[in-house]
């Protein structure tokens, strides 16, 4: 979709209106999730879907039922839209998040936030110059297994901790990448951690410290006709000396296999696991005996079958609305989103250049950009 900004600042929304009103930009597997819940949503009111596909805008239009544009400038330009929640491809968020923002819209985006630091820089100052709200989805921190490891971490229970370990045992067929030609590029993915991994990194930084130290090993192993890779091993060092590796890929063979997070610790240890992050598979905590779960959501299920992540969207919606409306705290802040992708970029240029890299980034290191980099090979 292309990407055009627009000059004029419209007045921002304010607090106690009877409803925060929704362009939804990019009708395919993500956005279509998002309609249909900010139909169900109680404060939420759709009244634009944008698509440069017609037939795509047409559909979100009827089920909707509202207007439809194939432009991104008539989202900007239309004023009957507080808040332009952003489905495109990854990388496409960060320009549009800003277009939004200097348009006088606050902004939602789905992972990432960006796709190399500068960009989310931008967003950053965009968001603080125009005073306009950006908010970022990572729908795993609502799902209730997750809940309970950050409440009994919160609680300082586990004690200090010292590995955290998370699994993304992923499949993604070549139907899924021809289904949309920009999935497996560099300018528009970013590949399987940028992608598929993100809300993983995001949960490992959001339990742990500052990190301090990124090292990792990329690879394409069973995907040749894409550019990015398709398996990564990532270790990070945090100030207190802890560690977390990561391991994550969509070669598994066949279908998803795992999605998991455990945090080990003093006086605890934590395992979330199942396919996505929806079982409390292991807990041993001193003094603390397991706690009961809800149910939590299903995996999103997409177009071809492969499925993702909990749906817990309507949660992370319903925050957009209680902070617009109701002037409630935001759960997940643009600085948080910036860390996630400071590290990602860090695992890559570790990756691709054969050496740890250190945090904070600085230099070269700082404008380093995906989607300038060189293709990962089919392994040989």
């Amino acid at each position: 979709m292309n990407v055009f900004l627009y000059g004029a600042i419209l007045q921002p929304t304010g607090k106690n209106m009877d409803s925060i009103r929704f362009a939804v930009v990019g009708y395919g597997n993500i956005g279509s999730r998002h309609v249909k819940f900010l139909k169900e949503l109680e404060g939420a009111k759709i009244t634009l879907i944008c698509d440069e596909n017609e037939d795509r805008a047409r559909e979100g239009g009827e089920e909707a039922g509202c207007r439809f544009v194939t432009s991104f400038l008539d989202v900007l330009g239309d004023p009957e839209v507080d808040v332009v929640d952003i489905c495109t491809p990854s990388g496409l968020h960060a320009d549009m998040s800003i277009a939004a923002m200097e348009a006088g819209k606050n902004a939602i985006s789905e992972k990432p936030m960006a796709l190399n630091l500068g960009e989310a820089d931008r967003i950053i100052e965009v968001q603080e110059r125009t005073k306009m709200r950006y908010f970022l989805v990572k729908q795993n921190r609502y799902n209730p297994p997750v809940a309970a490891l950050k409440e009994v971490l919160d609680m300082g229970k586990l004690g200090a901790l010292f590995l955290i370990i998370s699994d993304v045992f992923w499949n993604r067929k070549r139907s899924y990448y021809d289904d949309e030609r920009w999935r497996g590029t560099l300018a528009l993915d970013g590949g399987a951690l940028f992608t598929q991994s993100s809300h993983f990194v995001d949960l490992i930084l959001w339990v742990s410290k500052r990190p301090v130290r990124v090292e990792a090993t990329m690879k394409n192993v069973e995907h040749p006709y894409i550019e990015t890779e398709d398996l990564g091993a990532i270790k990070v060092v945090f100030e207190d000396g802890s560690i977390a590796v990561m391991n994550y890929t969509t070669a598994t063979f066949q279908k998803n296999l795992e999605g998991s997070i455990t945090v080990l610790g003093t006086k605890g240890s934590v395992k979330v696991g199942g396919k996505y992050l929806n079982e409390l598979s292991e807990w041993n905590v001193e003094g603390v005996e397991r706690p009961e779960i809800p149910p939590g959501g299903p995996p999103n299920t997409y177009k071809g079958g492969y499925q993702g992540s909990m749906s817990n969207h309507d949660k992370v919606l319903q925050n957009v609305i209680e902070v617009l409306r109701d002037g409630k705290e935001a759960k997940v802040s643009a600085a948080e989103g910036r860390l996630t992708v400071e590290v990602m970029q860090a695992a890559h240029i570790s990756a691709l250049e054969k050496r740890p890299v250190e945090l904070p980034l600085t230099g070269s290191d700082l404008d380093f950009d995906i989607k300038n980099s060189i293709p990962f090979p089919k392994r040989k």
